[in-house]
């Protein structure tokens, strides 16, 4: 009796395993695939981020909108939540200049085929409205989706990094 069940037990983790194994499989697959792509996809991302920052620098709202889903959810650095049209209205509004916008920091983290997440550091420096020099770090969070063959950004927070480096 005592060996019949640890057949049976055997035979269920068998089982279970097999099961288990089988289920899998697919997302293994998916994986193998996703990492197979995630250089392309993270260099793909890192040339947008740096297409942005550049637009940024010489004020070219509409390179930032070629980069913006059109249903685009942001939360700004003073903390304001902003879409796509809001965004790009604070852009051609802007009364600061700046000198030099660079982003350091930058990590891409792909999440499949079509989404990625870029993490990073801007460092700005320029004039205000009133002649006066500034010298700031925004640190931001971008997620890109892929949709009919091209990438945009889908939603972004930014907050001023305030403490020293």
């Amino acid at each position: 009796m005592h060996l019949q069940r640890t057949n049976a037990k055997t035979m269920k983790r068998s089982i279970l395993l097999i099961v288990t194994t089988f289920l899998a499989l697919p997302a293994i697959a998916q994986e193998e695939k996703t990492s197979a792509a995630s250089p392309d996809v993270s260099s793909a991302i890192r040339q947008m981020e740096e297409r942005w920052e550049a637009a940024v620098l010489k004020q070219d709202s509409k390179a930032v909108g070629e980069l913006l889903a059109s249903d685009y959810a942001g939360v700004n650095e003073k903390g304001e939540h902003e879409d796509k049209a809001a965004l790009l209205s604070r852009m051609n509004q802007e009364t600061e200049t700046l000198s030099s916008a660079k982003i350091t920091d930058l990590k891409v983290h792909v999440y499949g085929a079509n989404v990625a997440v870029a993490i990073g550091d801007t460092a700005e420096k320029g004039t205000d409205k009133n002649g006066k020099a500034f010298d700031r770090v925004y640190r931001f969070t971008d997620t890109w989706m892929e949709r009919d063959g091209k990438w945009q950004c889908i939603a972004e927070q930014e907050s001023e990094v305030t403490e020293a480096h």
